[in-house]
Order: C-alpha cells, then sequence, then structure tokens
C-alpha cells in the first residue's frame, strides 16, 4: 500500500528502508539489520549518528528551554555566534537565523538585490539551491526547479565536468580530477565574463555552489573560482556562495568550501551539517548588505531555536577538537584513489571527482547508476544519486568516517557496479 504523501515525495528505494536507531557511520533498521551510511542524511551528519556530546547538550537545552523566537535572543544563539565568528572572514559578520538552506538561500537572494537595486540574478546550470520557491526558481536542473512560473529575472551559465576539457590534463591513465591541483586560464567563462560585462547595470548578484552537490558533485578547478571572483570584485556584484552542502568541514582542511578556494563572498548561506541533523539554517553576510534589509520586516518563526543552536555549538566544538575536517581531506583523498584504482578499467565509469568527503563517481547511464544505488543498500551500504540525469553516485559520508569504513565503501560499490554490469 501506497503511503499518503505527497506524490513528489519519493523514496530512494522500491521498498522504503525505514530505519529504528543510528550510531556513528551506521543506521539499522526495524529488523535490526545494520547499512553503513557513506549519505549522511544527504550530507547533514557530521559528527556521526547520535553523537553523546551534541545530543547531551540538545537535552539539557530542551530542559531549560526549546523556543521562544527571534524576538528574543538566548544564549545559545549568542554563543554559536561568537563561535562561528571566528572561523569567518571578518567582513561576514551579520547574521540571520532561519529554518533551513532553502530558507537560507531565499534570503540571501532578497538580500543581494536589496543591496544593488538591480533584478538580476546569474547561477549555474547544474546548480541546486533548495525547495522554496525562490530556491527552485534559481536552481538550473529543470527536475528541481518550480512545478509552475519560475522567477524570470534568472539566467544560468551553463557548467559542467572538466573531462572534455583540454585544459583538465585528464588521461586515460586516470578518472580522477583534482581540483586544486588543476590550474587552468577558465577560458569557458569567456562567454559569461562578456555577457557580465554588457549587462552589469542589471546583475543583481551572482549565487554559486563551491562544489556542485545534487548537480553530481562539479567541481570546478581553482582558476575557475579564481577569475570569476575576480570579475565579480571588479565589475562589483555581489557573490552568494551556497555552503549547504559543502561547509562544515566536508571538503576538508577548511570549515568551508569557499575558504578553501580562496573565495570572497559577499554572502554565505549554511544549513545540513552545522547541527549535525537537527534543522536550522543561516545567512552571514556584510555589514553592508545587511543595512540594504532594514526597510523591510524580516522574521523566520524557528530560526535560532535554542535547541538547535545548541546542537550546532556542540558540532562545532567536536569537529574542532577531533580535527574532522582534516580527516575529510585524508579519509576522502584516500578513497577518491582507491575509487581510480577499482574503476580504471570499467569503461562504464566516466569520472571520478571530489574534494574531502564529497565524492562524485559518474558512470555512462543512470540505469547503471541506480542499479549500483540499490544492490549496495542490498549489500549493506547507504549511498545516493545526482546529476542532471541521475548518473552520479554521491558518496558524502559522517566526517567520522574511517580508512576501513572507506574501503568498506569502495569495495562494496564496486562489487554492486560488477554485478549490475553481470561482470
Amino acid at each position: 500500500m501506497p503511503l499518503p504523501f505527497f506524490s513528489c515525495v519519493r523514496p530512494l528505494y522500491p521498498t522504503p528502508l525505514i530505519i529504528d536507531h543510528a550510531k556513528d557511520c551506521f543506521v539499522f533498521d526495524e529488523n535490526g539489520n545494520r547499512y553503513l551510511d557513506a549519505y549522511a542524511g544527504v550530507a547533514s551528519i557530521s559528527v556521526g549518528h547520535c553523537r553523546p556530546e551534541v545530543v547531551s547538550r540538545v537535552k539539557e537545552q530542551i530542559d531549560k528551554v526549546n523556543h521562544v523566537s527571534m524576538l528574543y535572543q538566548t544564549r545559545p544563539i549568542l554563543d554559536y555566534m561568537d563561535a562561528l565568528q571566528k572561523e569567518l572572514p571578518d567582513n561576514l559578520n551579520r547574521f540571520f537565523f532561519v529554518n533551513s538552506g532553502s530558507e537560507a538561500v531565499d534570503f540571501a537572494c532578497q538580500s543581494v538585490r536589496g543591496f544593488s537595486k538591480k533584478p538580476l540574478l546569474i547561477a549555474f546550470s547544474e546548480g541546486f539551491h533548495g525547495g522554496s520557491f525562490q530556491a527552485k526558481s534559481v536552481t538550473g536542473l529543470e527536475a528541481w526547479q518550480p512545478v509552475f512560473g519560475r522567477d524570470p529575472d534568472v539566467v544560468f551559465f551553463p557548467s559542467s565536468a572538466c573531462r572534455s576539457c583540454p585544459e583538465s590534463g585528464w588521461n586515460a591513465k586516470t578518472k580522477m580530477i583534482s581540483p586544486l591541483e588543476l590550474h587552468c586560464d577558465a577560458r569557458c567563462l569567456d562567454d559569461l565574463i562578456e555577457m557580465m560585462r554588457k549587462r552589469r547595470e542589471e546583475i543583481g548578484g551572482f549565487i554559486i555552489e563551491p562544489i556542485l552537490g545534487v548537480g553530481g558533485i562539479i567541481t570546478p578547478p581553482a582558476g575557475f573560482f579564481s577569475r570569476l571572483s575576480s570579475e565579480c570584485r571588479v565589475l562589483r556584484i555581489p557573490m552568494v556562495c551556497d555552503e549547504v552542502q559543502s561547509g562544515f568541514g566536508r571538503c576538508g582542511k577548511t570549515l568551508f568550501a569557499f575558504q578553501r578556494y580562496d573565495l570572497h563572498p559577499d554572502l554565505v548561506c549554511i544549513a545540513k551539517g552545522i547541527a549535525n541533523g537537527f534543522p536550522i539554517g543561516l545567512i552571514v553576510g556584510t555589514k553592508e548588505i545587511s543595512e540594504a534589509m532594514s526597510k523591510k520586516f524580516h522574521f523566520s518563526t524557528f530560526g535560532g531555536n535554542p535547541a538547535s543552536c545548541a546542537a550546532a555549538i556542540a558540532t562545532l566544538r567536536v569537529i574542532e577538537q577531533e580535527n574532522l575536517q582534516d580527516n575529510a581531506e585524508n579519509v576522502g583523498e584516500w578513497m577518491l584513489r582507491r575509487l581510480d584504482e577499482l574503476f580504471l578499467k570499467v569503461p562504464e565509469c566516466l569520472e571520478i571527482r571530489g574534494l574531502g568527503l564529497m565524492i562524485g563517481v559518474e558512470f555512462s547511464n543512470p540505469e547503471l547508476a541506480i542499479k549500483a544505488v540499490n544492490e549496495c543498500f542490498h549489500r549493506g551500504l547507504l549511498i545516493g544519486i545526482g546529476g542532471r540525469n541521475r548518473n552520479v553516485i554521491r558518496l558524502e559520508p559522517p566526517l567520522t568516517f574511517t580508512r576501513e569504513m572507506a574501503e568498506q565503501c569502495c569495495r562494496t560499490l564496486f562489487e554492486s557496479v560488477k554485478f549490475a554490469l553481470k561482470i
């Protein structure tokens, strides 16, 4: 019997997985079956399921107060802003708390338009920014755009993997592209920059994901963002970094991916991994953009929820104390090379890419990818799928993933693909 959800609610597997409990990087169904979780609630579990430090901090807060709204402040909100500010550039010092990444993107789009007094927003063709009407309108993937109607003042720049570019250095000896090791001239930006210069009086802002998650874990090289960021500064076009999926150590070394790419955003959208699965979203921006939003009322009833902020404080502390961004870097790099080793002689595997523990494995067709996802499930591994054609396997485990877990994940995926190919 089908479950009484809206028709757009589609479980990942033909028979829905009903999870009973979870611990660290494993989840368990109602029958006690254990699954290695390499998808982390869609990149939301940063420090492991039911992390004791997070759980105890939330319980403590709920016993005191769990909701008052942003008409007032609570100590967790104030403490969290103070802690996070230490991890951000000095000019990003204004905060607006919301419920989710979608709401964060929605507010950011309003903010850059309010600041620039210009309507046009530029986004990537393979970008995904959330489920609200505005977030869907700046999403380039047609399957995720609004059911009816769309913001007309949005233009999309074609974005794709670097495999076919002669500057990529890709060759038959590897299927792996390392974005920070590729220093291209980003000539693919020529047409976009020409358009930006011609229409600069219309452009209100540019919204980007440093790593395009739902679009297939597309990893632009450092030269791409260096040129784009420089042009935005010259033309004084505000830049919004959507770090909902790539933030909080997921991409390794630094807390945010924009820091790895040396980007200088005017607004940053944060959610998912911020509170280890508790619902919270946040926009951080400059004082100048903040002041442009003062002429209207803006309010989010559950934004800054003290229990979620308590979870966010505990999550940030665990990441810092255990250097989990470094673990993401080291284990992620090992996974990329291991996957390259396993899939090098599988022609149906086109490319392996990623940064930290945000990894994509692209296949030649969606049927193979979907079969592999289902077979991994039967073998006790949870993974995701993405890409415009849904032909990219997404591996985004908790940042506590170990080398042993990574080996199990890579080997299970490889065996599942072989099974799907009947080889």
